[in-house]
């Protein structure tokens, strides 16, 4: 039994190897056009209830792209429609949704970060923030680095070396590994 959960379990091509038709995904889609795509998309939102739940989450700070992406995902996912179609339609359902909100009378968030943050310089800080949630062993290793070389002191300068030259602002970025 392969695990599931795991990312990369099963070798390549695994899926061939089951009976066809076995997922959603995995026959012909139920829509192949866009415009049908947002239309059925909408009357359920409309006609099911959803449209409320989905204000909701807005109102509760989940963004309009977040939303977006798990409408398109789990459309494809019950074989309603592609890949290539679940991407075309995400900006007409995210029109469709800040709409919906501000009906509602909700200021909803549109994206997941501004994209001026984008173009910023990143500090180191923040760099080691996101390393420690996201990669913890990278994050680990770097901190056991840093106290190495806090550690092990200023290096003296070979005596053949006479530069005055100012001492560069070490990151951990540029840090020589040893």
């Amino acid at each position: 039994m392969l695990d599931k959960v795991t990312p990369l379990s099963a070798p390549p091509g695994h899926s061939l190897t089951g009976p066809q038709g076995k997922w959603a995904w995995d026959r012909p889609p139920q829509i192949t056009n866009p415009d049908d795509a947002i239309d059925f998309i909408i009357e359920k939102l409309e006609t099911g209830g959803g449209k409320d739940s989905l204000i909701k989450m807005m109102l509760a700070g989940i963004t309009v792209e977040e939303l977006v992406s798990q409408v398109a995902f789990k459309g494809f996912m019950a074989g309603m429609f592609t890949p290539d179609v679940a991407e075309l339609i995400k900006p007409a359902i995210g029109i469709y949704l800040i709409g919906s909100a501000e009906d509602a009378g909700v200021d909803a968030k549109v994206f997941n970060s501004p994209p001026e943050s984008l173009v910023e310089d990143v500090e180191d800080d923040t760099v080691f923030n996101i390393m420690r949630e996201r990669n913890p062993r990278m994050y680990g290793d770097m901190v056991e680095e840093l106290n190495k070389q806090q550690r092990m002191g200023p290096r003296p300068k070979p005596s053949n070396e006479t530069s005055k030259e100012e001492p560069q602002q070490q990151s951990f970025l540029t840090a020589e590994a040893e």
